[in-house]
Parts: structure tokens; C-alpha cells; sequence
């Protein structure tokens, strides 16, 4: 009887035990987009080994289809009071959920974590998520635009085979290469390409001089006159020079009838590959300067939102800290083709090694110099990008006047502006 009672007892503590130890376990929701396979494959790995090393925290690892229903999955939770606690978000997204009081800023986790200093981010990425003193998020998977160029037709058509470095030279080098290859008075092999605008739109205003919006976030003013001169140039480039094409992109490059496209440092992955298939002399260089040089920043940034307990705002922390350790980062860079934000994740063995294989990955570090803040407005990845792409369809196919354009587009983009404000207060 008594050897009975002694086995209920311990049963009993056991139990206790075990449901105080699950009792000091914390969840936390992580919502990651996947903007493609190889960064799911790796985040995989890292949620994997944060649990294994951190048994106190549990992860729920939320896959979202993109950065669009990133945005929408956010704002729906968030309404419905079941916010997530760490987020990826798009570089021009974050802006308005800062605003919005949805995420948590970052300065007393990142003064209590002596794995992270600021001197060890490119300062473009600090001023980037800094707003009003407070910096809201940490790099994660970040890129900027390149230029990538087909050797052997710089070298068909007399050219030295290397990048524009100026506007000009981006001409000059065009009008080497466009031409009439089949004779029917059109032509079918084209210099440089517009595939679509968002943040080249961003870089090519920048390079000019010009901004897309006012630094507090309030007036768009992308109908500056080294705005209009910019989208001069580019419409010039197509109607007037015939040396460029608005459209097609990839297909064309593929088939060796453009010399060059501005595409995302995140696509060299798989661009090499298709280069190889294609049997493309494939190279790639920063972007072209004109006024100034200017290479917008993409890809995504680490955030906290202002939501859960205590606990689970440092439970939060610590795996975005952990994300953002200089090893896993490089992990991260070298597996993905996306750029890793910190100096001594770049200077690391791991990115060093990645360098000596894949040569051309040094460039996407060496134009980080030159990485500037997206516009801090908060519709901006919205309405305003949808009808600034519509505008680039007109711009050169139909030439339309672009001074009337951009000056209707910025009027409309105040008055939304005017609006969002207005509607909280602001």
C-alpha cells in the first residue's frame, strides 16, 4: 500500500514538473514570405536550430506566399487580434506599420545585445530603417539592382566587355549594340531594357538627383525637374534612339537580342544558371551613374510587432537576433544570392569562400556604398506603385508627355497622402 502511494506520489511531482517546465515555454509566431526557394530552404534550417538551441522558446513558423500577402496577412492578424511577433517585410512596406504603431522599434533590444552594433551595418540600411530616431527593424535578406550584361554581344559589337558607368555610356553602348539584325526595318536586338519600374524608378530618379518623396514622409515630389529629365532620358533611350525596349526582359537576354537589364543582385543564383544553359557570357556590374550614384535597397528587413507579453517580446528578440548573427547571415548570403548587411557577416569565411567561387557576388557588396533609403511613404508599395508601373506602359510605348504625367501622378499621390494621414490623426 505504502509503495503505491510513494508511485502516486512521484507520478504526481513528475507531472508537476513537467507541466511547470511546459508552462515556461514561450510561443511566438514568425510569418517569413519565402520570396524563393533557396531562402525558405535555408530559414528552415535556422528555425530548426534556434529551437534546438533555445528549448524555452517555441516557433510557429508561418509560410506566406510573398511579400504582397505579407503585408495582408499582417494588417488582417493584427485587426483580429492575432498578430504574429516577428515578421520579414519589403523594404518600401514597413513605413506605414511604423506609423501605424504595429511595429515594436528596436533600440533598447539592440543596447542590451552585445552581439550587435550599429558601426556593423552599411550605414544606407541604417538610415533606411531609422525613423525619428528610432530604428525599426534589422537587414535580413536585403539586394539592390544590377546591371547584367551579355559579354559576347558588347564584344560583337566592337564594345570593351564591361558595365556602363554613366548615362552616357549606357547610350553609347546601346546604340553599339541595338540593330536590324534580320533587315525588315525593325529592331530586333536591343541595347538595354525597361522591364518594369518600382525600384528602378526609385534608382534611375536617384541617379538624377531627384527623390520620390519629401524625407517626412508627407508630399511626394517625383515631378521634380531631375525627375521629368530622368524619365526624359529613359523615354528617349526608346522613341527617339530606338536602342531601347520597354517589356520583355528575360526572354530576349536569354536569347542574346539584349546587351543588357537591371535586375535584382537577388536573381544572380539563378541567372548564372540560366547563362550556363543558355550559353551566355553572363556578367554583371553596378548600376550606371549620372548626377550621382544611386542603388535603391531591396529584399526584406526583420521586424518585431508591438504585441504579446513581455516574455514574448524578448523571446522575439532573441531569434531575431540569432537570425542576424554574423555567421548565420552569411549562410543566409551565400546560399541565396541575397546580400547579407552586416560587415563582418561579408568579411567572414563563409562569404569569403562564396566570393572566390562566384566572382561576380563581390559586386552586389561593392555597390552597397552607394545603397540608399526607399521612400518612406506609407502607400507607396501600393496604389502609387501600381500606377507608377501603368505610367512606365505609356511612357514608352505611347509617349506620352511625361511632365503632364508625373505632375498628375504626384497630385494624386498628395491627395492619397493627404488622406491617409488625415484618417489617423496625423
Amino acid at each position: 500500500m505504502q509503495r503505491s502511494l510513494l508511485a502516486v506520489f512521484l507520478l504526481l511531482c513528475a507531472l508537476a514538473l513537467s507541466a511547470a517546465a511546459a508552462a515556461q515555454v514561450t510561443t511566438i509566431t514568425f510569418y517569413d514570405p519565402r520570396p524563393n526557394v533557396a531562402l525558405g530552404q535555408i530559414m528552415d534550417e535556422l528555425v530548426a536550430e534556434f529551437q534546438e538551441k533555445n528549448p524555452d522558446i517555441r516557433i510557429e513558423h508561418v509560410h506566406i506566399s510573398g511579400y504582397n500577402q505579407m503585408n495582408e496577412k499582417i494588417l488582417v492578424s493584427w485587426f483580429g487580434g492575432a498578430a504574429p511577433n516577428v515578421v520579414i517585410v519589403e523594404q518600401s512596406r514597413w513605413f506605414g506599420l511604423a506609423l501605424d504603431n504595429i511595429l515594436l522599434p528596436l533600440d533598447d533590444f539592440i543596447a542590451g545585445d552585445d552581439t550587435i552594433w550599429i558601426d556593423d551595418l552599411y550605414p544606407g540600411i541604417v538610415d533606411h530603417l531609422t525613423w525619428d530616431g528610432k530604428i525599426w527593424g534589422l537587414p535580413y535578406n536585403i539586394s539592390t539592382p544590377l546591371i547584367y550584361y551579355n559579354r559576347d554581344l558588347f564584344r560583337q559589337s566592337g564594345l570593351e566587355p564591361r558595365p556602363p558607368t554613366t548615362w552616357q555610356e549606357i547610350l553609347e553602348f546601346s546604340r553599339r549594340i541595338a540593330k536590324d539584325s534580320d533587315g525588315d526595318g525593325n529592331v530586333d536586338v536591343w541595347g538595354i531594357d525597361f522591364y518594369a519600374w518600382g525600384w528602378l524608378f526609385e534608382a534611375w530618379l536617384g541617379q538624377n538627383g531627384a527623390r520620390v518623396a519629401s524625407p517626412d514622409g508627407r508630399r511626394y515630389t517625383f515631378n521634380s525637374e531631375e525627375a521629368i529629365e530622368a524619365m526624359e532620358f529613359t523615354q528617349s533611350l526608346v522613341l527617339e534612339h530606338r536602342v531601347a525596349r520597354q517589356g520583355t526582359g528575360y526572354p530576349d537576354f536569354w536569347a542574346g537580342r539584349l546587351g543588357m537589364t537591371e535586375r535584382s543582385t537577388a536573381s544572380l543564383a539563378g541567372n548564372v544558371q540560366q547563362a550556363e544553359a543558355n550559353g551566355i557570357d553572363m556578367w554583371v556590374g553596378p548600376l550606371a551613374c549620372n548626377k550621382e550614384c544611386y542603388a535603391p535597397i531591396g529584399g526584406g528587413n526583420l521586424h518585431i510587432l508591438n504585441t504579446g507579453t513581455p516574455e514574448q517580446k524578448e523571446a522575439a528578440w532573441r531569434f531575431v537576433s540569432f537570425l542576424v548573427e554574423p555567421e548565420n547571415l552569411a549562410r543566409m548570403g551565400a546560399a541565396t544570392g541575397y546580400m547579407a548587411g552586416r560587415i563582418s557577416s561579408v568579411q567572414s569565411p563563409i562569404l569569403q569562400a562564396h566570393f572566390v567561387d562566384e566572382p561576380r557576388a563581390v559586386v552586389t557588396y561593392e555597390q552597397l556604398v552607394h545603397a540608399r533609403p526607399r521612400a518612406k511613404v506609407p502607400n507607396w508599395a501600393g496604389e502609387m506603385a501600381n500606377r507608377i508601373s501603368s505610367f512606365a506602359t505609356r511612357q514608352h510605348r505611347d509617349g506620352v508627355n511625361v511632365r503632364e504625367e508625373l505632375n498628375e501622378l504626384v497630385r494624386i499621390g498628395n491627395a492619397l497622402l493627404d488622406e491617409w494621414y488625415a484618417s489617423r490623426g496625423l
